[in-house]
């Protein structure tokens, strides 16, 4: 498990303004997640559904922690999307469902990740470090 102490050092941590989108419409996982991610360093904004957040068009995070499953738009078509609209960003997809259908689709799409839900912390960190590299590379 990481730790606070562990990160002070590292690249992607400390006192800065990396913006992570979490998208999931279960209220408890949502800030759940944003506490957590928050707890390293990260800023948060959270939301309920995909068009909540196709609603803040301004927003520019750095990551996307996408559930897969919501009502309305899911996760899936909402990063399809994001890539026709010319928005490439950086996603973690999170599930209760474990699909082949929906990792081949988060594969197809680019996912850097697919965690089943719950998912561990140290993992979901590496996910989001592993993007936020990705990001750099292509930016």
């Amino acid at each position: 498990m990481y730790n606070s102490e562990q990160w002070a050092y590292h690249p992607c941590m400390g006192e800065h303004s990396i913006l992570i989108g979490i998208i999931e419409d279960d209220s408890s996982v949502r800030r759940a997640l944003g506490r957590m991610i928050s707890s390293f360093g990260f800023k948060v904004e959270l939301f309920a559904s995909a068009s909540d957040y196709l609603n803040e068009s301004y927003l520019d995070p750095a990551c996307l922690i996408l559930d897969v499953v919501m009502p309305g738009m899911n996760g899936l078509e909402l990063l399809a999307a994001l890539q026709e609209s010319g928005r490439n960003v950086p996603t973690v997809f999170i599930s209760a469902h474990d699909n082949a259908a929906y990792m081949e689709k988060a594969r197809s799409l680019g996912a850097i990740a697919y965690l089943q839900k719950p998912c561990d912390e140290t993992v979901l960190i590496d996910a989001i470090e592993k993007s936020l590299v990705s990001n750099d590379a292509a930016g």
